[in-house]
Order: structure tokens, then C-alpha cells, then sequence
């Protein structure tokens, strides 16, 4: 399934973004970024890490990047961020890959146990506590809602505590999900042809309050696929 098209006329084959969030300041020129009440802010910690905050219901804080993944063209494209959910749990969030990187709203919710969506393709986790305790493996193709996969309750989040999502998307717009390295589905609608194969990814991650103090710190993210 991971199937990169890697050029054969460089020896540098595979696009890869990382960033461990251990400058200064967040760079604008690489994310576009809307914050409701509190900026994302770098913190002076260790491993480096980016942090937002909020207390108001409906405030959101996204961080997105440039559009430049699209798995049509580059094989297979590779999503992992390490993410916690801070002091509370009582929020919600959207980790993964969107099609749109300037419209401030979150990708993918859950709303009364239906997807909401707002990207014409997107495929991601989705956290709602509104909803339950449980991470959602989500989509969106073309438009069209796709399927949702609840993960195990093992998967919860607990605040404070890190968790890595790992998101891998074949040329054919397949997609497979992955928490603290364990895969979350290997069959079924929530996994095939989740995204449109031309659409123009970026890595996109948010958190939306809920009215109770929250807030999210990401360790690091990565992006990579095959050079066009």
C-alpha cells in the first residue's frame, strides 16, 4: 500500500516536511494560522513544542500548512504529529490532512453523531467531547461525508498524556490510521478511496473549545511523499 513514486533523476526522491517547533516564534510563511482568544505560541521546553489555549465555547485555534501533498502524483503521503490535549479533555480537535488551509473553520466534527464537514476532502482524527471519550477516524471525499471509525476505548485521550497519529494515504486515495503506532482499521468504507487522488493536502490541526479551560500542545509534525 505505501507505493511512493519517487523520481529517478535525483537522488533526493521523497518530499519531506518536519518541524520540531524549536525556533522563536511560529513561522507564518509556512503555516496559516487563525486563533480566536490565544495564539499558538513555541514554548521554551524540552524536545521544543507548540502550544494554544482557550476558555470560550466555539473558540477555535488552527494551525494549517502549505498545500503542497497531493497522492495522485507522489505515491504515498505520510501524516504523523504527536499531540496532547491539555488540562482538560473537554474540547474538541481535528488532527490530519485538509484541502484547505486559509478557511478558518475546523475540517472534519462530529455533530450529534454525523460528520460536519467543511473541506471538500479531508481525512483525519476527530475529537469531540461533546460526542464521548472516543478519537474518530474520519473522511471527506469529493464533498461527500465518508464513513467514521470509532477507536478502542484504549485510545482515549487522557490530558496531559501524548498520543502519536499517524495518517498514510495511497496513490489510490486509501488511507490507514495509526495511534501510538497501532492501526486503527485495515478494512472497511473508512479506509477505501477516503480522498479524492488530486486533491491538494495540507497538514491541518485543530482545537476547539468547549467552554471549560483547555488547550493542546503538538511536539512535532511530519509530512512526506514521493517527488512528482
Amino acid at each position: 500500500m505505501e507505493d511512493f513514486n519517487l523520481s529517478t533523476d535525483t537522488s533526493f526522491g521523497e518530499v519531506r516536511f518536519f518541524d520540531d517547533f524549536t525556533d522563536d516564534t511560529v513561522d507564518t510563511f509556512v503555516y496559516d494560522i487563525d486563533t480566536d482568544r490565544t495564539a499558538w505560541a513555541i514554548g521554551q521546553a524540552a524536545n521544543g513544542v507548540i502550544t494554544c489555549a482557550g476558555t470560550t465555547n466555539g473558540d477555535l485555534e488552527k494551525i494549517a500548512g502549505n498545500c503542497n501533498w497531493v497522492a495522485g502524483t507522489m505515491g504515498t503521503i505520510v501524516f504523523e504529529a504527536r499531540v496532547q490535549l491539555d488540562t482538560s479533555i473537554t474540547q474538541g480537535c481535528f488532527i490530519g490532512l485538509s484541502d484547505d488551509n486559509t478557511t478558518d473553520e475546523i475540517p472534519i466534527d462530529l455533530d450529534g453523531g454525523t460528520l460536519s464537514t467543511t473541506a471538500t476532502d479531508a481525512v483525519g482524527f476527530v475529537y469531540d467531547s461533546q460526542e464521548g471519550t472516543s478519537w474518530y477516524c474520519c473522511s471527506v471525499k469529493a464533498g461527500s461525508d465518508g464513513a467514521q471509525t470509532e477507536c478502542d476505548a484504549e485510545f482515549d485521550p487522557v490530558a496531559e498524556t501524548y498520543q502519536t497519529f499517524r495518517i498514510i494515504v495511497n496513490l489510490a486515495g486509501d488511507v490507514r490510521y495509526f495511534i501510538n503506532g497501532k492501526e486503527i482499521t485495515t478494512s472497511g468504507a473508512a479506509r477505501s478511496a477516503a480522498v479524492t487522488t488530486t486533491a491538494v493536502l495540507c497538514p491541518h490541526v485543530d482545537h476547539l473549545n468547549s467552554g471549560t479551560a483547555s488547550g493542546l500542545t503538538m511536539d512535532y509534525l511530519y509530512v512526506s511523499g514521493g517527488r512528482a
